[in-house]
């Protein structure tokens, strides 16, 4: 089947007459890309963004006031920060771009975030909204696309993990360039708990970083690990206590300031020799999607215990 276009997609966003996509008592209306705002401190329904001009920290900070996952509103939010972005640095040198480190946090204390959207998908894959979910999946792999190759600037970007990162979650942190992350937090791909797998890039990232075994074993058995693991694998740059993480975050940041344009370079070789295409991402979520329309009430129900739980964790909880 043919992925969507990106143009498609955003058209599928916009509408407000497609019952199919989303019910109001089940998430609230996804509306039309907002007109772009200017600068830099931003304040989306479901991100807000930040600047430090002093440090070149651009914070991306999750609200996650509905449920604790990649919600089709946050990613409106993320989708439209990306294209700010690109936009007010389209032909501006590398020297005048003020921004260096992308930092992506969570305002939700217990997950920085527990990966799709499982109550919609439970919902579309019930109704047989073949097409919803793929515009969905198709919108997650452009958001996690653009974020990989840093927006094409000249930039690094950073997970902030100060909760748990599961599911798509996980795959978000995997394109990033650092990670930082708090003892006590989870990371795992729990899809093959209920006959799917995770499709928006797990593969062929973690292909890449950790080799084709550990990649496998990863998905394939379903545990959920710490940030200590995590750092044994390679999966994460920095781990420090509880709480600390913005601290470790800054310390990492003056320690290494110095060296900005020798680590960007080195992920651009990595990234160069051994590069993600979007068209892989594609093809992957488009196998993602048949699967998942084909999982079976058992399944769902197994996938609807995980929705709880993303309820659960969201702010405020």
């Amino acid at each position: 089947m043919m992925a969507v276009s990106t143009r498609d997609l955003h058209a599928l966003l916009g509408r407000t007459d497609n019952d199919n996509w989303m019910r109001p008592a089940t998430v609230a209306e996804v509306l039309p890309f907002a007109p772009r705002q200017r600068g830099l401190d931003l304040d989306f329904p479901n991100l807000a963004v930040n600047f430090e001009r002093d440090t070149g920290i651009l914070w991306a900070r999750m609200k996650h006031r509905e449920r604790a996952c990649y919600t089709p509103e946050l990613m409106r939010d993320m989708r439209e920060f990306q294209l700010h972005l690109r936009d007010s640095f389209a032909g501006v040198p590398a020297a005048e771009i003020p921004v260096r480190w992308l930092v992506w946090a969570s305002g939700a204390p217990k997950a920085w975030s527990l990966g799709g959207d499982l109550t919609n998908f439970t919902r579309m894959i019930r109704e047989k909204d073949d097409a919803a979910l793929r515009a969905y999946a198709h919108l997650a792999i452009d958001i996690l696309y653009d974020n990989y190759v840093g927006s094409e600037l000249p930039v690094l970007t950073v997970a902030l993990i100060q909760g748990d990162a599961v599911g798509g979650g996980f795959e978000a942190m995997l394109t990033d360039d650092i990670v930082v992350a708090e003892r006590g937090a989870k990371f795992g791909l729990p899809e093959i708990l209920f006959n799917l797998f995770p499709g928006m890039g797990a593969y062929s990232f973690l292909r890449r970083k950790v080799g084709i075994t550990t990649a496998r074993k990863l998905i394939e058995d379903g545990l959920s690990r710490s940030a200590d693991e995590m750092k044994e694998l390679g999966l994460v740059d920095v781990v420090c206590e509880p709480g600390q993480g913005e601290a470790a975050l800054r310390g990492f940041i003056e320690e290494n300031g110095g060296r900005f344009q020798t680590l960007r370079t080195l992920q651009q070789v990595r990234n160069r020799v051994d590069p993600v295409t979007h068209r892989e991402l594609a093809d992957v979520v488009d196998m993602w999607t048949d699967l998942a329309m084909q999982l079976t009430e058992t399944d769902l129900r197994r996938m609807d215990c995980l929705a709880r739980v993303q309820q659960r964790k969201r702010v405020g909880e």
